[in-house]
């Protein structure tokens, strides 16, 4: 099952690289439609100018209908063409070069005043029609009409000559075939005569039925001797004695057979009658002694006698197995003389046939040549009438009509011109798409990144007042991303205390890190778990604004010790979760969080909170995120589907990893459900239950 199971995802794989491949491509297309709009438009521009400097020329237009063979009588043999290859063959033919030399031939001759000039002939076929267009293409109109009806013309002549020609070569070939098979019949008819001549042919049937059935006798006289033979074989004496009993006494034995069978086996029968004499001899011995005592005169004579018969029967016995052999040597001479017979009448039969089997091969043959010659014959006879009579329906429908001007190779340089337009802008999208690095789908983003995946976001409108997560949200979807991230944070398979300082970055802005990051803290205190949110992005933080809270005087005053971080903590309406805003923005802000003012401050959040969140400054874009993360417990790096660049990506995550920065994963944003691997489009099932039971 293993390998079936292996091969089946493989399939599968590759079937969803596929799809996701062409789902990019139609992105880009949908995007770029412009570039492709533009190439083709500039391939037909070009075409059209390239066409307009073609020369012109005339074009004269004929009609012609060509019908296949009229057959006159049944059986006739006339001139015929493969009724599949017979339209193409007719096509080639008026195309050829013989038909339109000696069209341009018949011109000249018709009229001297014209000069020679090369014309494109042109043949098409009107579907599901015997009727075909002649189309002639030329430089002056007059000679292109006069050659389109020479061309007519000499397609014709052409036509009516190679059946005459067929039919001739055709009637040659026959009445030279005529007189072979008439010497064939004369030479049969000789090798007839002189076989009847020496073989008497009444002898030879009759001499080969008796052969037949006196091998057939000698055959089953053959078998019943090597039966009586294996019987002796394998029977002792006693058996063989039963069976001869049984076969003399059968219905279907004559009294002859019995007493041949009883003289030639005389010791059998002593032997027989000693046995039979000696158990009359016992079953007397038996009576007596019922009576009489072992001692008694009578019962000793008895004994006597019966100790007497039973060396008679061994003398007797001996004889009959000696009468056995003698008949069992003497059925085997008799198989090998029948077997020497056999193969002499065999051998007999066998002649007898061949010779039989030879005259009717010699009348066969003649039989068949006399056929052959008759069907010729008649083939001749039926040429000699239809030889004169048009076999095929040829006729013109329409002669040459008065040329027109046009310019031939417009319509195919057009089309030229647009499939090299559409070829230009396809690779142009190709390159641009291989230019673009963004990640579009799970296939690209497993071929850039290992690094353990922590959540999947789905694609949701999370702008403005919407971006942030409610006890009674209906986006199902975008609620169980973010409790999977939550499990996945909870869960972490790590050693030791679990981590509480947490830092959501990306490699630039509008990733979305700052929504995933307040999302992230809101499903926490969900939870129960006491949750501070700090705006860590000293420069262009705006969680203030994302919660609806006073900016105050913010983590910037904490950093640059003007009041302590409790005074500038905000509570938020959600139960559990605390806001410290940016404040006023910092020009520095990497010297305040390398100070130790930033040590001091994380010691004192552990006593205070379950987890804090920090949202901070893309990596990429300044060195805030760089210079906090190392003392941070885990970040959590943010990329998002369609906008985040892997190789920027990638630098960014090389730039945490040189400063020892903990990441603890990656966090997939704006991922459309379609493609996503965990499956949240199934929420919008329990989605429609849920509104199902509010109402």
């Amino acid at each position: 099952m293993a390998p079936v199971e292996s091969q089946d995802r493989t399939f599968v794989s590759a079937w969803t690289r596929g799809r996701i491949q062409l789902s990019r491509y139609l992105t880009i297309l949908r995007k770029r439609w412009w570039i492709l709009f533009l190439t083709v438009s500039l391939g037909l521009c070009i075409a059209a100018w390239i066409g307009l400097q073609l020369p012109p020329a005339s074009l004269s237009v004929g009609r012609m209908m060509v019908r296949g063979q009229i057959r006159l009588n049944e059986g006739s043999a006339t001139y015929t063409e493969e009724l599949g290859n017979f339209y193409g063959t007719q096509i080639e033919l008026m195309q050829s070069g013989e038909v339109q030399k000696h069209a341009a031939d018949r011109v000249l001759a018709l009229h001297p005043d014209l000069q020679l000039e090369k014309v494109k002939l042109e043949v098409g076929l009107v579907p599901r029609t015997s009727i075909f267009i002649i189309r002639a293409v030329g430089l002056t109109p007059l000679f292109t009409r006069a050659y389109l009806d020479a061309c007519m013309d000499e397609y014709i002549a052409t036509k009516k000559e190679m059946r005459s020609q067929s039919s001739e070569s055709t009637t040659s070939a026959i009445q030279a075939e005529l007189v072979r098979l008439d010497k064939e019949m004369a030479d049969n008819e000789e090798k007839v005569h002189a076989f009847q001549k020496d073989n008497n042919l009444g002898y030879l049937h009759e001499e080969g039925n008796s052969a037949a059935l006196y091998l057939t006798q000698l055959n089953r006289q053959l078998a019943d001797l090597k039966t009586e033979y294996d019987l002796l074989e394998l029977l002792d004496l006693d058996q063989n004695l039963d069976r001869e009993q049984a076969t003399i006494t059968s219905p279907g034995q004559t009294s002859g057979t019995r007493d041949t069978a009883l003289a030639n086996y005389g010791p059998l029968l002593e032997y027989q009658k000693a046995k039979q004499q000696l158990q009359m001899l016992k079953s007397e011995r038996d009576d007596f002694s019922r009576y009489l005592r072992p001692k008694h005169p009578t019962i000793v004579l008895l004994d006597e006698q019966i100790a007497r018969g039973q060396k008679l029967i061994e003398t007797f016995r001996n004889q009959s197995v000696e009468t056995l052999k003698t008949r069992r040597e003497s059925i085997r001479l008799q198989i090998e003389n029948l077997q020497d017979v056999i193969k002499q009448w065999e051998a007999k039969a066998l002649d007898l046939s061949s010779r039989v089997a030879e005259f009717d091969k010699i009348k066969s043959v003649g039989e068949r040549t006399k056929a052959q010659y008759d069907r010729l014959l008649t083939n001749l006879r039926s040429i000699d009438i239809t030889k004169n009579v048009d076999q095929d329906s040829i006729s013109i429908l329409e002669r040459a009509s008065p040329s027109i001007s046009i310019r031939p190779g417009l319509v195919k340089v057009m089309w030229e011109g647009f499939a090299i337009g559409t070829l230009l802008g396809l690779i142009i999208l190709f390159i641009m798409d291989k230019l673009d690095d963004r990640i579009s789908s799970f296939v690209e983003f497993r071929s850039h990144f290992p690094e353990h995946i922590m959540g999947q976001i789905p694609r949701e409108d999370m702008s403005g007042a919407h971006a942030l997560l409610t006890h009674s949200d209906e986006r199902h979807a975008l609620m169980e991303s973010f409790r999977t991230l939550r499990s996945s944070i909870i869960f972490l398979p790590v050693q030791g205390a679990r981590p509480k300082t947490l830092m959501i970055t990306s490699t630039t802005p509008s990733e979305g890190k700052t929504t995933v990051a307040s999302n992230l803290a809101i499903i926490l205190a969900f939870s129960g778990a006491k949750t501070l949110l700090v705006d860590a992005d000293l420069r262009r933080g705006r969680l203030h604004d994302l919660f609806g809270v006073p900016q105050g005087a913010g983590f910037s005053k904490v950093l640059q010790q003007q009041i302590p971080w409790r005074e500038a903590v905000v509570d938020t309406s959600i139960d559990n979760l605390t806001l410290l805003p940016r404040g006023r923005a910092l020009a520095h802000p990497a010297e305040h969080l390398l100070g130790k003012v930033t040590d001091q401050f994380l010691r004192d959040f552990y006593s205070e909170y379950d987890y804090i969140i920090f949202d901070s400054a893309p990596v990429m874009v300044a060195d805030d995120a760089l210079s906090l993360a190392p003392k941070i417990d885990g970040v959590m790096f943010v990329i998002r589907f369609s906008q985040s660049s892997a190789r920027h990506s990638r630098r960014a995550l090389e730039l945490l990893s040189h400063r020892q920065v903990n990441v603890l994963g990656l966090i997939c944003n704006d991922v459309k459900l379609s493609q996503a691997e965990y499956g949240y489009g199934y929420y919008y099932q329990y989605s429609d239950s849920y509104k199902e039971r509010k109402v």
